[in-house]
């Protein structure tokens, strides 16, 4: 007896999509709480991802990205705490969308609002990177805390043609565990 390619195909398709559920448990990165060296702000990382730490007098950041994977496949997020006072306003978002200009970024999304208890200015923009030859997008947010000395500025790159709806849950998801301390 002989089964046609199609009988086949109808057959094993069901049982392949099934055993590759994305939405499988072991799947999911496990999020790790993460300090800066100034204790300064902590926040959830995934675990397994390169995490650098960089410090001064004024500033203290992570730096963290997947680097088992291209460049263009992965999200690259840089958190900095610094010292100095910003007002989120609509200057603030005019000197953003400046500074964009200058490295070739185009402001796409511009919003002020709140996450958690920080007052919060987002901004996505994207543009070419010459340097790396490939779309660059960036998604950028600045939090200020009402009784909190400084700022975050928490900046998420992603380099290639289109942005994967897990690359920005992820990043949403990132920005929402940021705590910063007193």
């Amino acid at each position: 007896m002989r089964i046609s390619p199609f009988k086949l195909l109808a057959l094993f398709v069901p049982i392949f999509l099934l055993s590759c559920n994305t939405n499988d448990k072991e799947s999911e990165l496990k999020m790790v709480n993460i300090a800066d060296l100034n204790g300064k702000f902590q926040v959830k990382l995934p675990e397994s991802w390169k995490k650098e730490f960089n410090t001064t007098g004024f500033s203290s950041g992570i730096i963290s990205s997947d680097t088992t994977t291209e460049l263009k496949n992965t999200v690259i997020i840089n958190i900095n705490w610094n010292q100095d006072t910003v007002y989120i306003n609509p200057n603030l978002e005019q000197t953003l969308d400046s500074l964009n200009a200058t490295i070739g970024l185009k402001t796409h999304i511009r919003k002020s609002g709140k996450i958690g208890n920080y007052r919060t200015s987002f901004n996505f923009s994207s543009g070419y990177d010459l340097s790396e030859k490939m779309k660059q997008n960036q998604y950028l947010y600045i939090l200020k805390g009402d009784s909190i000395t400084g700022h975050i500025l928490m900046t998420a790159t992603v380099f290639g043609d289109s942005i994967q709806a897990e690359q920005s849950e992820l990043i949403a998801e990132i920005v929402k565990t940021i705590k910063m301390n007193k």
